[in-house]
């Protein structure tokens, strides 16, 4: 791939990205612009630091954070909500985010605290007043302005309230069942892609990706709430992501090495790769012994870090390997925005929520590159066949001929006269032979053989093995000096 074609293609997927981004911006303004009609001011406590713990309404409220988020300070927590001015009587409250046990409405009036319903991932579908994937309530302005939530947070203390009207309610949820379905409908076909590609290359940076894609997308399902109905109630939901988010490092430090050959490059580092996933499961087992989500937090930093490590090795062998390019393209925009939410969202350092539009709209330009990197390969090997077919088809309208040194010089591929008994054996190479003995010739390694030719290792392997005793060599300098006068 040339210099004008990869200028071409980052041009391209960067006003994709703006593209995509200005209409994500214009979505959350819209609804930024509905939030405005609702002013309303929120307060906090957490319960251990209640004072009066009898009259919770007694008790003096802290500012809530720009943020919007306590990080990793989970557990309990009280809010007061009070509803200042709206242009509208039915209003929906609802809070972007999936780490929500569980949320305890109550009004106050006559001097108490009333209960109303409740909402959050630990509350039965059935018995919700409100049924949306996050939690959600009413708020009926004629009846009152002022409300106290008890609410759970088993991680991240994050607590997005949005308040908007009824109305607009719906039309906003459809606005984000579109994104998503385009969004989850685009893994599934790469996802299906990649399989095909394995099952017919054998190729493990086929697998690898599909299964890190996988656990990408699910990892997703959890976050934006699509998955919250099969799992209400279950305490396996928290465990579920904590397992996923290993298995995704697993995935990725797999592909990554494999994609960018750093086995062969460098065995030491490939090996030493391996602390990411075991210091994450660590991390996990031990906020699931203590239940201190600072441990998650830190696993999480630690995982997320595996990203931008490995993304600097292929940004350091760009010009050296052809498939580096694609790697640092594809994972331009997901690494700095995977970043930024998965550190923000533990540490709540910034306002962040359980949309994750951009981290998705950053995704689906790594899928767009890497299912370009994939008929980029298709294109490759279809020209290299059709040449080797042309080259073929000459030698077999010279196939009277007799070879010598001298011969081998004006062939239009010296290497064809190998297809034959010739002056090195009496058994002649196969075409698929043929080709790996000029990529050996060419200094090529093993795993550098596979991706140029789209077969697995061990098929390489084989054929280095035929390759050997056909020309009775031992090795790959054996091999070399022998036919030097070819490759010359």
């Amino acid at each position: 791939m040339n210099t004008k074609t990869n200028l071409r293609l980052l041009v391209v997927f960067i006003g994709l990205f703006f593209c995509f981004n200005t209409n994500a911006e214009n979505f959350d303004n819209k609804q930024n612009i509905n939030s405005d009609i609702v002013d309303f001011e929120i307060s906090f406590l957490r319960e251990k630091d209640i004072e009066n713990k009898k009259n919770i309404i007694l008790n003096t409220y802290k500012a809530f954070p720009k943020s919007n988020n306590f990080g990793v300070r989970n557990g309990i927590y009280w809010f007061k909500l009070t509803i200042n001015k709206s242009n509208y009587k039915k209003l929906i409250a609802y809070l972007p985010t999936h780490n929500i046990n569980k949320i305890d409405i109550y009004e106050y009036s006559n001097n108490r605290l009333n209960y109303l319903s409740s909402t959050g991932n630990t509350i039965a579908q059935k018995d919700l007043a409100l049924n949306y994937k996050f939690p959600a309530f009413k708020i009926d302005k004629n009846l009152n302005t002022t409300y106290y939530l008890r609410v759970d947070f088993p991680k991240e203390a994050n607590f997005p309230l949005s308040i908007i009207p009824e109305r607009n309610f719906i039309q906003y949820i459809s606005n984000k069942q579109t994104i998503n379905s385009f969004y989850y409908g685009t893994c599934i076909v790469i996802i299906f892609i990649n399989l095909l590609f394995f099952i017919r290359f054998k190729d493990k940076s086929y697998l690898y990706y599909l299964l890190f894609l996988s656990c990408l997308m699910l990892i997703f399902l959890l976050y934006d709430g699509s998955f919250i109905n099969y799992f209400r109630g279950n305490k396996l939901y928290l465990k579920l992501e904590f397992l996923i988010h290993i298995f995704a490092a697993i995935w990725f430090m797999l592909f990554s090495i494999n994609f960018l050959d750093l086995k062969n490059k460098h065995p030491f580092y490939s090996k030493l790769f391996l602390i990411f996933p075991i210091g994450i499961t660590i991390l996990y087992t031990v906020y699931f012994t203590t239940n201190n989500y600072t441990f998650a937090a830190a696993g999480d930093v630690f995982g997320i870090f595996l990203l931008p490590i490995l993304w600097m090795f292929a940004i350091y062998y760009i010009k050296k390997i052809p498939s580096a390019k694609f790697f640092v393209l594809g994972y331009l925009l997901l690494i700095p925005f995977a970043i930024y939410f998965f550190i923000g969202f533990p540490y709540g350092l910034w306002n962040v929520n359980g949309e994750m539009l951009i981290i998705k709209i950053a995704s689906w330009l790594d899928m767009l590159v890497f299912t370009y990197a994939l008929s980029y390969k298709m294109i490759s090997q279809n020209k290299e066949s059709k040449k080797r077919i042309t080259d073929l088809q000459h030698i077999i309208k010279s196939s009277n001929k007799s070879y010598n040194s001298k011969d081998l010089e004006k062939d239009s591929n010296p290497y064809f006269s190998l297809l034959k008994e010739n002056i090195f054996t009496s058994i002649p190479l196969t075409l698929r032979e043929l080709d790996i003995l000029k990529t050996i010739c060419e200094g090529h390694s093993n795993t550098q053989i596979s991706e140029k030719l789209f077969i697995s290792k061990n098929t390489v392997k084989y054929h280095i093995r035929n390759i050997y005793a056909k020309i009775d060599v031992k090795n790959r300098n054996e091999l070399k000096e022998r036919i030097k006068s070819i490759g010359n």
